[in-house]
């Protein structure tokens, strides 16, 4: 037969005391048993941590698919205005160091990979594949819907436009010296970026972690 104590300490022979951790009972033969208030604690802990998760993970997502039309949005529209506005090659000063040029574009960023229209297409869905498993494993919630969000918006931007017309994107931001450029490639650079020095951050963090010393537990006894 189980004897259990409901009190955290238990009085034995001799006036000593015997410490009892709830939620321990003691049985008949001595030894200690988690009783039903550690399980219900127990269920109660994993069932609050599945909440956080999951409400994290819908954070995630939600962040991840407002960027995403936020970043698109912007570089369908800018693209459009900068049709309807700039005539093929036309160049304008908007400050000493960046001007409003429109060219097509038959590659990737800053003209790389002219003329391979269907390899560009299918590099741009493996990258995207790419980010999503990236956003599927990233545990810190802003950095994966935001940067995430950020290249999938980009990549989806010249996607759309690519495959809408002839193969070409509209390029109309320019710097002296550099190759032309538009908010898609913005959002992409951006995002990989992001990413990297999040990267980096989280290996710094790990190594010093390892390196702190351990700190012995006191005992009880």
């Amino acid at each position: 037969m189980d004897y259990v104590t409901s009190a955290a300490n238990l009085s034995v022979r001799g006036g000593s005391r015997l410490r009892l951790s709830p939620p321990y009972v003691l049985t008949a033969n001595g030894r200690k048993s988690a009783g039903a208030r550690g399980k219900s604690d127990s269920g109660g802990i994993r069932a609050s941590a599945g909440r956080v998760s999951r409400r994290r993970a819908g954070l995630k997502w939600s962040l991840l698919l407002a960027m995403t039309a936020v970043c698109l949005a912007l570089d369908l529209v800018t693209k459009r205005l900068a049709e309807q506005h700039l005539a093929m090659g036309e160049t304008r000063e908007v400050l000493p160091f960046l001007f409003l040029q429109r060219t097509a574009n038959d590659g990737v960023a800053f003209g790389l990979m002219g003329g391979k229209t269907i390899v560009i297409v299918v590099a741009n869905l493996l990258a995207l594949a790419v980010v999503v498993l990236y956003v599927l494993f990233e545990r810190r919630v802003w950095l994966a819907g935001l940067a995430g969000g950020a290249v999938i918006g980009g990549s989806l931007g010249n996607l759309v436009q690519r495959l809408m017309g002839d193969g070409h994107v509209t390029d109309f931001l320019k710097f002296p010296h550099w190759p032309n450029f538009n908010l898609a490639d913005v959002f992409i650079d951006a995002g990989i970026a992001s990413v990297c020095i999040g990267l980096v951050v989280e290996a710094v963090r790990v190594h010093r972690a390892g390196r702190k010393p351990v700190v012995p537990e006191k005992s009880d006894l």
